[in-house]
């Protein structure tokens, strides 16, 4: 029997997926005290309230050093500091994906310990299958493929207001990248993209609508990446649809994820939970990215992915979350795709692509 030895837990960031991991751990035996923290107070201390927690507070530095691990929850461009003043108080880092918005930042985060980092479709169910079955050799030598990752507009514009620095590669397109990085053994070389914007522009943000990039890994294998932020508004997703083809030189394998095995259609719509203006008469249930909350339980891949992390750190168990050294190499992807679209060039990734 495996023993368990409980841990002091805070939450960085009372926003969506900060209040879902703060409820998942209210809730779990492994975690003896739990604390909120949110720079906005008010926050803090309503999401301590609903879930349970032991306390709250506006400064991270003033528990830091009182608990064992910190799960950091801020918007994407808000991620150095609080990771880096927990690695350095000496606490487990779970921080949400991207590492950083540049190599500098992650770089920085990297100097000060090595976080896991929430690319939680690493625990959906069908992705980790497929690695179970990469990882056995059944499509033997990977040589090429493809994968794309759709939303809708709706959803972009939310994004790009919270976080104007985080457009459709960094943002989604990276989930992508890390899956295809976690099944490939070898490692990327060289990325040449295109894209163009219309939609999006046209309403002042600075992202385009839609990216296709090739990356090519050191062995040869070439693969197809696809993104694109505007489906139309009323598309019946609430998060990412996504597939991947992969060609192997024995083997072929399909992970699709488009959400459409469950359907429902009402006169009192569905509410879009991320994008809170907006409604859907049509629906495809399941389609959240972040998971569901169905029956006083959460079902989905951020709620497995934090349960996963806390019994990593509480019993040991095996944990396949990204590691920072891993999400490093994906943030130096996605913007070596943003740096080809830009110039219309080819960027080589290089050793330092890697790092670890």
């Amino acid at each position: 029997m495996t023993r368990s030895t409980p841990i002091r837990l805070a939450v960085v960031g009372a926003g969506k997926i900060g209040t879902h991991r703060a409820l998942l751990a209210g809730r779990h035996p492994g975690v003896e005290r739990l604390v909120i923290v949110d720079l906005d107070p008010d926050k803090a201390q309503l999401l301590a309230e609903r879930s349970g927690a032991d306390g709250w507070s506006s400064d991270l530095e003033s528990v830091a050093g009182d608990v064992d691990a910190v799960i950091v929850s801020t918007q994407e461009g808000e991620h150095v500091a609080p990771v880096t003043a927990a690695l350095r108080a000496g606490a487990k880092v779970l921080v949400e994906k991207p590492l950083a918005l540049d190599l500098a930042g992650a770089d920085e985060i990297l100097e000060a310990g090595d976080p896991r980092v929430g690319y939680s479709m690493r625990y959906a169910q069908r992705y980790a299958v497929a690695k179970s079955e990469i990882e056995a050799g059944k499509l033997g030598r990977l040589v090429g493929g493809l994968a794309r990752v759709y939303d809708t507009i709706a959803i972009g514009r939310t994004i790009l207001a919270r976080s104007p620095g985080a457009g459709p590669v960094l943002d989604i397109l990276t989930y992508v990248v890390d899956v295809l990085l976690w099944y490939h053994p070898s490692h990327p070389v060289e990325v040449y993209a295109k894209g163009h914007g219309t939609l999006l522009r046209s309403e002042g943000y600075e992202a385009d609508d839609l990216v296709f990039a090739i990356l090519t890994f050191a062995d040869g294998s070439v693969f197809d990446l696809v993104v694109s932020y505007s489906l139309p508004a009323n598309y019946p997703i609430a998060g990412l649809a996504t597939r991947f083809e992969l060609l192997g030189d024995e083997g072929f394998l399909i992970v699709s994820e488009d959400h459409g095995d469950q359907v429902l259609v009402s006169d009192h719509g569905y509410d879009n939970v991320y994008a809170t203006d907006h409604h859907l008469d049509l629906a495809y249930l399941g389609s959240r990215t972040s998971g569901e909350w169905a029956l006083g339980n959460m079902f989905g891949r951020v709620a497995d992915e934090t349960r996963a992390w806390i019994e990593h750190l509480t019993t040991g168990a095996p944990c396949h979350i990204t590691t920072g050294a891993e999400a490093r190499t994906v943030l130096a992807v996605t913007l070596a795709i943003e740096e080809s679209v830009r110039t219309g060039e080819r960027v080589k990734l290089g050793e330092g692509a890697s790092r670890g």
